[in-house]
């Protein structure tokens, strides 16, 4: 169970972080939406790494 979460954690951030860059284009957000969003999808992802660990 815990290997799915951590999966899911880990799928979940390599797909929305892609799409915030594509939104930060398009629209435009504030400077700090970027590098706030990749810190914390880097601790998800870690996170979800050490989920995955037999």
């Amino acid at each position: 169970m815990k290997q799915q979460i951590g999966f899911l954690m880990q799928l979940f951030v390599l797909a929305t972080l892609p799409m915030l860059i594509l939104l930060q284009l398009n629209f435009g957000m504030h400077l700090l939406v970027i590098p706030v969003s990749l810190v914390i999808g880097i601790v998800l992802f870690s996170i979800g790494a050490r989920l995955r660990e037999p």
